[in-house]
């Protein structure tokens, strides 16, 4: 299956203990029996899966009559299974990639939702909120399905056992995305 990847997917699979290590409490890190290496025997599961995500590429126009109008370009994103939405503070790169059709999930949020509710939503709550007076126009240049680079840790180790998603590009404990794809919080 030919999907788009967000970002560069930079961590790999030796790259898994260091993440974890880093997104575990203080308290724990501070045990000297606990360390990168407790951590990587303690790994059951490791898979790599690719989470559904939408970005819409659109332009804010603000008409400032008699001077001509402010065109600003933002790009929206909505998770396409929890439904969290937001903007990115800058655009990321994208990139072509083959992949098992099986590490793939399923958006369960289609292309109509996604302008009828999501996307106004987002307009209204995050982009009107910078403009006082007069709401500015939307033009929207592109909607895409892209896909964000997960890996799925199972951890079991005599300190913890926990699961965790940690984000292919950066590293990071995606904590918060593994709590939303199990609650209906951002659906609309």
């Amino acid at each position: 299956m030919n999907v788009t990847i967000l970002g560069e997917e930079k961590i790999q699979e030796t790259d898994l203990p260091t993440s974890i290590y880093k997104s575990v409490k203080p308290t724990l890190r501070w045990n000297r029996n606990f360390s990168q290496k407790t951590v990587q025997e303690g790994m059951i599961k490791k898979e790599r899966v690719y989470h559904p995500m939408w970005i819409v590429k659109l332009l804010v126009i603000a008409d400032r009559k008699p001077f001509k109008s402010k065109v600003t370009p933002n790009m929206v994103f909505i998770d396409a299974i929890s439904g969290y939405r937001g903007l990115f503070p800058s655009i990321p790169p994208t990139a072509q990639k083959q992949v098992n059709s099986s590490d793939v999930k399923k958006a369960v949020i289609s292309k109509d939702d996604l302008f009828t509710r999501y996307l106004p939503d987002v307009q209204d709550k995050q982009i009107n909120r910078n403009y006082v007076l007069k709401k500015p126009r939307y033009e929207i240049k592109e909607a895409e399905l892209v896909y964000v680079p997960l890996w799925e840790v199972e951890l079991h180790t005599p300190f913890l056992t926990k699961s965790y998603y940690i984000n292919g590009n950066t590293g990071e404990s995606e904590e918060l995305m593994l709590e939303l794809t199990q609650s209906n919080t951002w659906k609309l």
